[in-house]
C-alpha cells in the first residue's frame, strides 16, 4: 500500500493540487542581490533551495538530513537582514550532512 502523495520538490504531503513547489531552476533568482548571494551559499553548503511562487514567500531553504526549514521572504524589509538569516540557517545546519 502506498502512502499519501508527496511533492517531489519539498517532500511535503500534498492532498490538494494547489501546492506549487519547485526546485530552484535557472530563472528562479531572488530579486535582491544580497539574498541571491546567500541562497547560492546555501546551495554550495548542500542545502536544498526551493522556489515556492507564493506572494510574500519566495521559497524555502531545506536541510534534507534533519528536515529543518527556513522561509525566504519575497519582499524582505531588509535584504541584508534576510541574507543574515539565511547565513545563520546555513551555519546551524552545516554539520547535518
Amino acid at each position: 500500500m502506498e502512502g499519501p502523495p508527496t511533492c517531489a520538490g519539498c517532500r511535503r504531503v500534498t492532498l490538494s493540487r494547489q501546492h506549487r513547489c519547485a526546485v530552484m531552476g535557472r530563472g528562479d533568482k531572488h530579486q535582491k542581490k544580497d539574498v541571491e548571494a546567500a541562497l547560492k551559499r546555501a546551495e554550495a553548503a548542500g542545502l536544498k533551495v526551493t522556489h515556492d511562487r507564493n506572494r510574500h514567500r519566495w521559497g524555502w531553504l531545506i536541510c534534507c538530513p534533519c528536515s529543518g526549514r527556513q522561509e525566504v521572504s519575497c519582499t524582505p524589509k531588509s535584504a541584508g537582514g534576510e541574507a543574515k538569516r539565511i547565513d545563520g540557517f546555513i551555519n546551524k545546519h552545516r554539520g547535518c550532512a
